[in-house]
């Protein structure tokens, strides 16, 4: 992630918009994971409601859709979220242990058992996911401190990393994102760090800052890495070089509430920032400051 040409670097969020209370029909409650689509339109993890919300581009609710149960197509305390390459939503369904997968029409698809009957101690609960470019899934256990990585069918195929420290070890993984590259980027939330492995699973190498003690989720924009810290109630972003040039929080000018356990984060376009700020009930639009220099 070093283009050759000079970015400029960002100096302040700014929260625009602050959505909460009611939408379509039910308050805001937790809202924890974020996706943006080719088309723009986002999707948010409203987990207190056990449900998904969709809003288009410019932030208006469109549906929701979900609901608490065990049944197909139905959450219990749904978590983080991503779409792949055909656009299919997949969701982390935490209570059910499970990955429901959607499709573009937002009907049920079918899902991947985070549960084996056979041995229970093999998988924890969902929490990250993330899709390779030839459908493999990946998911984070943060119970287990591993990734355990599915076939393009939703066959468990091997995990990745165990507990630890050194190289691709894990400790309390919460999201994923694979960048532009083929890279995947997991927040080892509990060794307080970033950590990058290629397509194949190896261990490239990770990102650190001394201010970071729980970085639970983090987006990849055009240039740069912007990270959410839960325990702090701060966002960080790192740029090209992976230098540590703006941080930012509890208190984000535009709101007088400061950050409370924020969950996630998505680029809605390179001014544009959302972030699930689930203490506090609300999803903030921070419109992204450059340095003018």
């Amino acid at each position: 992630m070093q283009p050759d040409r000079t970015v400029k670097a960002p100096v302040m969020l700014l929260v625009e918009k602050e959505i909460s209370g009611v939408v379509l029909n039910n308050r805001l409650r937790q809202p924890r994971g974020l996706a943006v689509t080719r088309t723009d339109k986002v999707f948010l993890t409203d987990a207190g409601n056990d449900r998904l919300v969709q809003f288009s581009g410019d932030l208006t609710p469109v549906r929701d859709f979900g609901g608490f149960g065990g049944q197909a197509g139905l959450l219990d305390r749904p978590t983080f979220i991503t779409v792949d390459n055909d656009l299919n939503l997949m969701v982390s369904d935490e209570n059910n242990r499970r990955v429901s997968r959607y499709n573009a029409g937002l009907n049920f698809v079918d899902d991947i058992s985070f549960y084996d009957d056979e041995d229970p101690l093999k998988f924890g609960y969902p929490s990250g996911i993330a899709v390779t470019g030839y459908g493999e899934v990946w998911v984070a256990d943060r119970d287990r401190n591993r990734i355990a990585v599915f076939s393009n069918v939703g066959r468990f195929d091997r995990f990745l990393g165990d507990y630890g420290y050194a190289g691709g070890q894990l400790s309390t993984p919460e999201k994923i994102c694979r960048d532009r590259s083929g890279e995947f980027v997991v927040c080892d939330a509990g060794n307080s760090r970033l950590v990058i492995y290629d397509g194949y699973g190896n261990f490239v190498g990770e990102l650190t800052y001394d201010g970071w003690e729980y970085p639970v989720a983090a987006a990849i924009g055009r240039d740069f890495i912007w990270v959410v810290d839960r325990a702090a109630g701060e966002i960080s972003c790192l740029d090209p070089r992976d230098n540590l040039v703006l941080r930012s929080g509890p208190g984000l000018p535009g709101t007088d509430i400061a950050l409370k356990q924020p969950s996630d984060i998505a680029v809605l376009s390179p001014e544009k920032l959302l972030i699930a700020d689930t203490g506090n009930n609300r999803l903030l639009v921070c419109r992204i400051v450059y340095d003018e220099k």
